[in-house]
């Protein structure tokens, strides 16, 4: 991925076009082209290492990281500095971000398939025999000023955007944005979705289809948080409704004058 960087920042300078594999036959080949319109485009697995690309990517492959390597600079981090990141058709060619790897829009969107983090069982670092500590590998996305598109997030994943479109939330997925969106029918063990101020939450399944685990939680920017099973059993959760973080923010200052905790307002998309 040097290489890559280094040939991709040439052509980038020189303002050319440009096509080259990166890697080997044995631990596998990537496709670089840049395009005379500034787009680079990758084809086949990122394994590992960092890339940094002042333009859009496009992308028609998979996206690992050894999240077991000692050494930073062999994780994987792809950063576009003006741009959006975006895989091509991910859902439908099965294309996945997993075990820990990072990319970052800082000025554009994120759209990719399914997102899947990993755990890892180390021996305890005090050295005592049979106990041993859990490391998470957070799969990370994050698009400060626009919107991050995915399919599932499942098994220790992070995503912060302005806006997130996501399907199913399995298992440690914690979310971050103004506007959330879940289309999906599962949220579950230990996942957490936080609304920024001025923000709002819309649930399009039905709601009674959800899988919801005790501690899934949503939190908000001021502090404020609320078990998701109890919006779910007050009939708050579903069919497109459209939770404010006004009305979430106004839950405990109403109960404080006798009114209904859930007395907060309900818009249809």
């Amino acid at each position: 991925m040097k290489m890559a960087q280094d040939w991709a920042d040439l052509l980038q300078r020189n303002n050319m076009p440009g096509c080259r594999l990166f890697g080997s036959k044995e631990l596998g080949e990537v496709e670089f082209e840049r395009k005379q319109t500034g787009e680079l485009f990758i084809k086949g697995k990122f394994w590992a290492g960092s890339l940094i690309y002042d333009g859009p990517i496009l992308m028609s492959g998979s996206i690992t990281n050894p999240y077991f390597a000692k050494e930073d600079d062999v994780k994987t981090s792809i950063m576009v500095t003006n741009g959006d990141f975006t895989m091509l058709d991910p859902i439908q060619n099965n294309f996945t971000v997993e075990h820990g790897a990072k990319i970052t829009a800082q000025n554009g969107d994120i759209i990719v398939g399914n997102l899947v983090g990993i755990k890892e069982m180390l021996q305890d670092p005090q050295g005592r025999i049979g106990l041993y500590v859990t490391k998470e590998h957070f799969t990370e996305l994050r698009a400060p000023e626009g919107k991050i598109i995915a399919g599932s997030a499942r098994e220790t994943v992070l995503l912060d955007a302005d806006t997130v479109v996501v399907n199913n939330l399995i298992n440690n997925v914690k979310v971050r944005a103004r506007s959330i969106t879940v289309f999906g029918t599962t949220i579950n063990y230990n996942c957490e979705l936080e609304i920024r101020e001025g923000g709002s939450l819309i649930f399009h399944d039905e709601g009674s289809g959800f899988a919801l685990s005790d501690d899934a939680i949503i939190k908000l920017e001021n502090g404020k948080q609320f078990k998701l099973r109890e919006l779910k059993t007050s009939n708050m959760v579903g069919h497109g409704r459209q939770i404010t973080y006004e009305y979430l923010d106004n839950i405990g200052k109403k109960s404080e004058k006798g009114s209904s905790r859930f007395g907060f307002k309900l818009f249809k998309k």
